[in-house]
């Protein structure tokens, strides 16, 4: 994917990349996007690849010896867009049909500093080239190259183009820095949030049938993938939000669209969460799987901030006042590493999560150890001694 890339020097579109309605830009458009969140993804081997030889002791990797050509790292590479695509075209002459079958040893250090020096290339790259602004004081990440090769986003005509799929994985992956988040949570709020629509919108309105982009452009603007409040990529953003430590913003994706959702004599569905919310802020398709799958996902994994890593069980809590009870608690159910856990959250001044530290851990009425002010983290030996037959309460108090 790094060496995939059009004129500009971003992953090249082809047909298509999360947003399958940009489909009609296969010779010249380019995802930012996606650039981005091959990025990120590069990262996330290289820091996986880092914790396997520090907890195995593993040095080295075995990989197909044809793919030693794309551990290339020359200072002039990078930035030479046709020495790229030329050694990704020799790369799949080398595997069209057959591979060899044979491998190859590359040591980990040298394997992880080829990922990171890629990731951070491609991340300060789109810091750099990608960044517009409208003219005036917001600005966000451009997040398409369409098939004349012209940039997407940005003011054209007094007219401002914004799309909320480059801002999302350009914060989920970790490409966009802490003032390009702020500035780009304010432009979202400027020009995608519609609260009588949803919530945050897929992209203003381009007033262009752009069929050098996709056929997204052929639906009416505010249907469907054409600026709807499109529920999979407004998860989405919430959870990219929240991973970066905003909370606040995040929880005002998830609640302007589970206020939509439910209320009944508007959306006319029955509660879930629909694939998108009209202009009438009626919800169609109902109950979509990707959007549904992601809120349960960011309310587990970002709200009540419970995960896994790396075996361990890490609970790091970014509940909003609101979402606490009367008494200042907050739980929930589940299981981890075959255990059945109740996990409850106590907050009784109900304080903001930049306001909070981790006071003490308790398993069921035994206190534990625990080193961090900002989140729990439990071992899993100690999850793995815990008996399979009941529901093991831990309680998680804050101040």
């Amino acid at each position: 994917a790094f060496y995939e890339v059009g004129d500009h020097n971003i992953i090249r579109l082809r047909g298509a990349d999360w947003n399958d309605a940009l489909d009609m830009a296969e010779e010249k458009g380019e995802s930012v996007a996606f650039t981005c969140a091959y990025a990120g993804n590069l990262r996330q081997l290289a820091d996986y690849l880092k914790a396997l030889e520090k907890q195995c002791g593993c040095t080295e990797i075995e990989i197909l010896e044809e793919m030693q050509m794309l551990l290339s790292d020359e200072d002039t590479l990078y930035t030479d867009i046709q020495a790229k695509q030329e050694l990704l075209k020799t790369y799949t002459k080398k595997c069209r049909h057959n591979v060899s079958g044979r491998t190859v040893a590359v040591a980990i250090d040298e394997l992880t500093e080829s990922l990171y020096s890629k990731a951070d290339w491609m991340m300060e790259y789109i810091r750099q080239k990608e960044w517009v602004n409208d003219g005036a004081d917001h600005a966000w990440f451009n997040s398409y190259y369409d098939n004349h090769g012209n940039r997407v986003e940005g003011k054209y005509d007094n007219n401002v183009r914004m799309m909320l799929t480059g801002q999302v994985f350009a914060i989920m992956s970790g490409t966009a820095d802490e003032k390009q988040v702020q500035a780009v949570c304010e432009s979202a709020d400027t020009y995608l949030y519609d609260k009588d629509a949803g919530g945050y919108r897929l992209n203003t309105n381009f007033h262009e049938e752009k069929f050098d982009l996709g056929r997204m452009f052929g639906f009416a603007y505010g249907e469907k993938e054409n600026g709807a409040v499109f529920s999979h990529m407004a998860v989405m953003y919430g959870n990219a939000l929240y991973k970066n430590g905003y909370a606040k913003e995040g929880y005002k994706v998830l609640e302007t669209l589970l206020d939509a959702a439910m209320d009944f004599e508007n959306s006319r569905m029955y509660p879930g969460i629909p694939e998108y919310f009209d202009n009438q802020g009626r919800g169609l398709y109902a109950y979509l799987t990707g959007a549904a799958s992601w809120y349960m996902l960011t309310m587990i994994t970002e709200v009540f901030g419970v995960r896994g890593d790396l075996g361990d069980l890490v609970i790091a809590p970014a509940l909003m006042p609101k979402q606490y009870n009367e008494n200042g608690q907050a739980s929930l159910t589940m299981e981890f590493a075959g255990r059945k856990l109740e996990i409850c959250i106590c907050n009784p001044e109900k304080k903001l999560p930049s306001e909070y530290k981790i006071k003490t851990v308790w398993c069921d009425e035994k206190e534990m150890k625990n080193k961090q002010s900002t989140c729990v983290r439990i071992d899993r030996e100690l999850l793995e001694k815990l008996s399979v037959k009941e529901t093991h309460r831990i309680k998680v108090e804050l101040m």
